[in-house]
């Protein structure tokens, strides 16, 4: 583990020996409070994407089609797969009801999926790609279940649009949900139901976002095979006096400091 601070954002990368997803979530919650005091609030953020722009669209949907037809997409509960029959005994068999044609239905989708790919009608792998793609893609925090939403929305202190990564901003960015979880058992839930691959901001309470604290984006490097929390701190003495104790107290003598 290197705490990098000769680049700006300063670089905590981390190996795998903290463990993977939901072994590593109770650390990495005691990382992000390493940066917190009493006084301030810690922000996380919750995008939600524009479907309809996506630029990535077209594509989606093509594998969206591949991957239904090679049955390897999670459909445990059947939704997926009813609707495609549908689209499948419409495209078939147009007359027909689909309400009261579930054994044709089924026996249509047992024949799509053994005609090789290529030989099936381009329009119809292009339908259900798109009733496949709308199924699986969580665009935004609707498309999430009920407790997702209960705890975002609970939480919630704003909504804006302000890009704060060090990338251009995405084409089709909605908005951007900043709620509040502060303490490490919010933080643990908040990875459970969202993301562990987070962004966050640490906020004096009723601040704008951009007025952060401090800004912590963690993601994973595939050309350095570590993750890394990039840590953006306005006030860099003050990191240096108060979170950096902290983190090497948590991390240990294995966390080495590079200025």
């Amino acid at each position: 583990m290197k705490l990098i601070l000769n680049t700006y954002p300063y670089r905590l990368e981390l190996g795998y020996e903290l463990g993977f997803g939901p072994e590593a979530y109770e650390t990495m919650a005691k990382v992000i409070q390493a940066f917190h005091e009493p006084s301030m609030d810690i922000l996380f953020s919750y995008t939600n994407w524009d479907r309809d722009k996506d630029p990535h669209k077209d594509d989606l949907i093509q594998d969206s089609a591949l991957n239904f037809h090679a049955d390897i997409i999670d459909d445990r509960d059947q939704v997926i797969s009813q609707k495609v029959k549908e689209v499948l005994l419409q495209h078939y068999a147009p007359e027909r009801d689909p309400k009261a044609n579930q054994s044709v239905m089924d026996q249509l989708l047992a024949y799509f999926r053994q005609v090789p790919i290529e030989e099936l009608n381009e329009e119809l792998l292009k339908k259900i790609g798109s009733v496949v793609y709308e199924e699986q893609g969580n665009y935004t925090l609707e498309d999430q279940d009920p407790t997702t939403q209960a705890f975002v929305n609970s939480r919630l202190v704003d909504t804006n649009s302000v890009w704060l990564l060090p990338y251009e901003r995405p084409v089709y960015l909605k908005n951007i949900l900043w709620y509040r979880a502060n303490t490490q058992e919010e933080i643990v839930q908040s990875f459970e139901l969202t993301d562990w691959w987070f962004t966050c901001a640490l906020v004096n309470p009723d601040t704008q976002v951009e007025d952060y604290l401090y800004f912590l984006n963690f993601t994973e490097e595939q050309e350095e095979a570590c993750r890394v929390l990039a840590i953006s701190a306005p006030h860099p003495q003050t990191f240096k006096d108060s979170v950096i104790p902290r983190l090497v107290e948590l991390l240990g003598e294995e966390l080495e400091i590079v200025e």
